[in-house]
């Protein structure tokens, strides 16, 4: 699994307050450019989604939530990513 980008770790750890925590989403899409691509989704209280979805929403037209499938949750400390059980 690839490893979260130094950028977008400092953005997360920014951003984020009690009762909040990041899901992250993978492309699983053998065929797309973007293959194996990480997508973050803010969770918790008073967020859109308090639990993570399945896949991620769909932001377009397109849809791109298909090929992004959940595998976990960010630890905000060590920026490594929890995968789902």
């Amino acid at each position: 699994m690839d490893s979260i980008e130094p950028e977008a770790l400092t953005h997360m750890r920014k951003i984020s307050r009690p009762g909040k925590f990041w899901a992250v989403y993978q492309n699983v899409a053998m065929d797309s450019a973007n293959f194996g691509h990480l997508q973050f989704l803010l969770c918790g209280a008073y967020c859109t989604f308090a639990e993570p979805p399945v896949t991620y929403p769909a932001d377009n037209a397109f849809g791109m939530g298909w090929r992004y499938r959940s595998v976990g949750t960010v630890n905000l400390e060590t920026g490594e990513i929890i995968k789902n059980e």
